[in-house]
């Protein structure tokens, strides 16, 4: 995409061994999905559609409530299960008092049930509100849904024990395309990034520098 920044960030995962790479998002709009012409996202520019959502708590959140505050990050993970996703939030967890500091909200959204958004919070010692989708009527807003297919759903229950249909009580195996969304005090999407590859994540670092941009 013409304009856009891309830097690479290498980070071992413990848990498998791997190397998990971030790459930068820039003033990304939607993306073309990897598997067909369709877009992916939401562009830039576009009003964040209003949602209300339950917190692993079992509070009721507002959307449209946290931008009037101030700018909001709302990131899309495929859930607790996914050490890509983890190691991402965590990632956005350890920069968290800078977001704070420009006035900025953080918020994941996945279909996981209450119970594994909990887990996502307390094992990665979050501090902002996990969202849990198992609906997935905020993903369709923000088209960021994805279906993992028949054979690698049951690939990932056989080889590596995760079970989709237990973690969002769905037996069409829908989860989040990854994705980074900023959205500003008027509910203008004003950063996009969403990518069908979940190794490819916009990093803290992008967001804060924009945030900066945004207060100047």
């Amino acid at each position: 995409m013409g304009g856009e920044r891309n830097r690479l960030i290498s980070i071992t995962l413990i848990s498998l061994l791997a190397c998990v790479v971030f790459v930068m998002g820039g003033k990304a709009m939607a993306q073309k999905s990897i598997h067909s012409e369709k877009e992916i996202g939401l562009q830039v520019g576009t009003i964040a559609p209003d949602f209300m959502g339950e917190t692993y708590q079992g509070n009721t959140v507002r959307f449209s409530d946290l931008y009037k505050n101030g700018p909001v990050v709302l990131i899309y993970y495929r859930g607790a299960w996914c050490p890509y996703c983890n190691l991402h939030l965590r990632a956005f967890q350890e920069r968290f008092d800078d977001f704070k500091a420009l006035g900025a909200t953080l918020l994941a959204v996945s279909v996981d049930k209450p119970e594994y958004a909990a887990k996502t919070v307390q094992d990665d010692a979050l501090g902002f509100e996990v969202i849990s989708d198992p609906g997935a009527e905020i993903l369709e807003k923000y088209n960021v849904i994805y279906r993992v297919p028949e054979d690698l759903a049951e690939k990932y229950l056989d080889e590596y024990k995760i079970d989709l249909e237990k973690h969002s009580g769905r037996k069409d195996h829908v989860i989040a395309i990854p994705a980074t969304y900023v959205i500003d005090k008027t509910g203008k999407i004003v950063f996009a990034y969403a990518n069908e590859d979940y190794k490819v994540r916009t990093e803290p670092r992008e967001i804060l520098i924009f945030l900066e941009n945004m207060n100047k």
